[in-house]
């Protein structure tokens, strides 16, 4: 990662504009992203303990970094990039692919977010479009999250992640059209084959091949290809999942492993 490319501001100057030290600015600076991060980082890897660790290391990095060189301008899109980083770590592994449905709600949805507010009440497409997403490596998903969620331009995706802007639009035009593609196909499927018994007996002699023969069957049905680009689009219903809170306690942990050493020093100066 490539975190020189950004404009930075040093640690001291940020002191002196907020009359405080180091640590008490780098906290007030990943402050406001903090629950942020920890949704992304947890739909990439979706166990919420090592989802934990890996916002520990990122922040770890940040502290780093910011020392060093200070903060970007861009605090927001620097930290989502640098905890992408830490989620794709090979050290962080998964427990398991279990999900932990029972302490996280994966698919609850803001439905102001979506063109069709009743989509947001369609619990059938809502899980079908977090499964497809949560079948995406951690590397292809956290970078769609950053485009769809996170509503990073491919500018600045391309900046953080220290990436050609041409390399990172080709692949987020591809897992887009990819990710819509399946999520249709799908509904189309389950939704729209009785309608159409030309796409059924396609169905019926295909095999195993569904994905491909709906595709061709599409191409040649203008009924069903109106049917397929009436579905909301899979990555407007990502864009509309509500945020994940960290756990309690897990925010006063981080900010206290980054304060107990300025507090220390301010009690040895009384």
């Amino acid at each position: 990662m490539e975190a020189a490319a950004a404009t930075f501001v040093r640690p001291e100057e940020l002191a002196a504009q907020t009359r405080t030290g180091d640590r008490d600015v780098f906290v007030s600076l990943y402050e406001p992203d903090f629950d942020g991060v920890f949704d992304l980082v947890l739909r990439t890897v979706h166990d919420g303990e090592v989802a934990a660790a890996v916002l520990r290391d990122a922040l770890e990095k940040a502290w780093g970094v910011f020392l060093e060189q200070g903060a970007p301008y861009d605090v927001s899109g620097w930290l989502y990039a640098l905890a992408r980083e830490s989620a794709l770590d090979g050290s962080t592994k998964r427990k398991s692919d279990v999900r932990e449905r029972e302490a996280f709600d994966y698919t609850q949805i803001d439905p102001a977010r979506l063109s069709d507010p009743t989509a947001g009440f369609d619990t059938g497409l809502i899980e079908l479009v977090w499964d497809a997403a949560a079948a995406f490596d951690r590397d292809s998903y956290s970078l769609l999250d950053l485009h769809i969620r996170r509503d990073m331009s491919v500018d600045d995706i391309a900046e953080h992640l220290g990436s050609p802007r041409e390399d990172i639009a080709g692949r987020l035009s591809r897992l887009c059209d990819s990710f819509n593609d399946a999520v249709s196909t799908t509904l189309l499927v389950t939704r729209a084959r009785h309608s159409c018994a030309g796409l059924d007996a396609d169905l019926s002699a295909s095999g195993s091949n569904v994905r491909r023969t709906v595709r061709r069957h599409v191409w040649e049905c203008t009924p069903c290809r109106e049917t397929k680009l009436r579905f909301v689009p899979a990555t407007e219903v990502l864009g509309s999942f509500a945020l994940m809170t960290a756990p309690p306690g897990l925010r006063e942990q981080t900010a206290n492993a980054f304060l107990a050493p300025l507090r220390r020093r301010r009690r040895k100066l009384r």
